[in-house]
């Protein structure tokens, strides 16, 4: 989620902790932060740095949970088309410093008592956001029910594949994974999130349901879910682009 706006008088200081390579396009950035930064999960940050001899901006979603105190995690997707990201895939090392929100920011955001069964619908990078939502779902929320249907083009570029196939474990999570191209060593579903698939989840339809992706897969999704009698109310969207 690129931002092309003034650089915030208020970002504060955070040190790269940790970098992982999680997919062959996707990179982990640990960020040590401060012991009082708050945020509700699902929610993104700015992350500020300087390249060619200017200050650049870009927004990420964060994929940790407010459990973990004193570090946030992104997961982000290498792109030639933006410096912050390239700096995060291509110059950053740990121990170096970036500016970022003082706080999570957006109204995409889920915690306990807001329902008591979600769907979370995402595809490629833009299921990061539900990730954090479903992270903390599983870590501090066993009374809600929780489903995740995330679409992505092949089976290497699964986010976190292995954790949540453990969530999806859990009584109340089931995790619906669909891969795009054919690939030898998927058996799971295959294409994109359509309205065959939702339709033969039985999805609830008293659910709050939260998709996130780019204008035309929020349209898509939007329209499919209205197909399906949910009413509007029951909609959370965030558009990236």
């Amino acid at each position: 989620m690129n931002h092309a706006v003034t650089i915030p008088p208020d970002l504060v200081t955070a040190t790269i902790a940790e970098i992982r390579q999680v997919t062959p396009r996707i990179k982990s950035v640990r960020l040590a932060v401060d012991e009082g930064f708050r945020y509700r999960p699902g929610q993104w940050i700015d992350v500020a740095v300087d390249s060619d001899g200017e200050t650049v901006l870009a927004g990420y979603s964060i994929v940790s949970t407010p459990t973990t105190r004193g570090f946030i995690e992104l997961a982000v997707k290498a792109t030639r088309e933006h410096p912050v990201t390239r700096y995060l895939h291509e110059r950053a090392r740990v121990g170096d410093t970036v500016r970022i929100s003082p706080a999570g920011q957006g109204d995409f955001w889920f915690e306990a008592g807001m329902a008591d069964k979600v769907v979370l619908l995402g595809a490629g990078i833009g299921v990061t956001p539900l990730i954090g939502i479903l992270r903390s779902i599983h870590e501090q929320m066993p009374d809600v029910q929780a489903t995740l249907i995330y679409s992505v083009t092949e089976s290497s570029e699964i986010l976190f594949r292995d954790e949540l196939e453990c969530m999806g474990l859990a009584p109340n999570i089931r995790c619906v994974i669909t891969v795009t191209r054919d690939a030898e060593d998927w058996r799971g579903h295959t294409g994109r999130i359509s309205h065959d698939l939702l339709r033969s989840m039985s999805l609830p339809p008293d659910a709050l349901y939260y998709y996130c992706g780019s204008r035309d897969f929020i349209e898509d999704m939007t329209v499919m879910l209205e197909e399906l009698g949910i009413a509007d109310d029951r909609l959370v969207f965030e558009k990236w682009w």
